[in-house]
């Protein structure tokens, strides 16, 4: 009991070398994980890439003809803000994303030929059936891959069960300039103010006037880490996933 009370571990990044990032949404790579890119940017060893999986464009109650190009077009500055140059767009409908085996295909692509270490998703218990979606597929597809050493979930619409946080307060307004970028989404919702807000309240584990970031990491190759219930979260994930769609 004492184990499983203890606050979650320091995020180590000094070993990171490919990191492979996949946002369902331009404004998520800021939101969940900007702290963190901003910072594995600016160690030279590091390799990073995002992946932007739907379009951006609102879905089919978009209130602008063209928001997905204008989306694209403010993650692409974001990420420069963020230290990062490489983006894969894939596309597909944003709010009306499907499994199906062509995008099961892609993922795999992906994962062979970037053959990341690292690999940062949005979390399998989160509130957006895109998100859901995107991160049970994708995580399943990761424990193929023997190179893979580490899953990271990150959170946006839901906390995550943190088992390590990562202290941010030294990017925490490269992090903002960055998500300001996303000037689109600003109109419909106060993401600085929250995100500012999420990232103190993580803060408190790491003391006074901090900024930190919280994940869920699943370690594949170490075998005390191993026994994580990963199956267990995204058989939760599927459920919220249908209850989401049955409401």
């Amino acid at each position: 009991m004492q184990a499983e009370a203890s606050l979650p571990l320091n995020l180590d990044i000094a070993d990171a070398s490919e990191v492979l990032v996949f946002a369902p949404h331009p404004d998520d790579e800021c939101i969940g994980c900007g702290g963190i890119l901003a910072l594995l940017a600016k160690q030279s060893t590091v390799n990073i890439k995002v992946v932007l999986i739907t379009n951006g464009d609102g879905g089919v109650n978009s209130p602008e003809p063209d928001m997905g190009p204008r989306r694209e077009n403010e993650m692409r500055k974001a990420l420069s803000i963020l230290g990062i140059e490489q983006l894969e767009c894939l596309r597909y409908p944003d709010g009306r994303f499907e499994l199906n085996n062509e995008f099961i295909n892609r993922i795999e692509s992906i994962l062979i030929s970037f053959n990341p270490k690292w690999v940062l998703l949005p979390s399998p218990i989160d509130y957006h059936k895109d998100h859901l979606l995107s991160s049970n597929v994708i995580s399943s597809q990761c424990l193929n891959h023997q190179n893979i050493e580490k899953l990271i979930f990150y959170e946006t619409w839901c906390p995550v069960p943190a088992t390590h946080t990562l202290d941010i307060t030294d990017v925490m307004n490269v992090k903002i300039k960055a998500l300001q970028q996303h000037e689109s989404a600003m109109k419909y919702g106060d993401y600085v103010r929250c995100i500012s807000a999420l990232n103190t309240y993580r803060g408190l584990y790491l003391g006074f006037d901090r900024y930190a970031e919280a994940f869920l990491v699943h370690q594949l190759k170490d075998s005390k880490r191993s026994e994580f219930p990963l199956t267990k979260f995204i058989e939760l994930g599927i459920y919220l996933k249908n209850l989401l769609a049955s409401t």
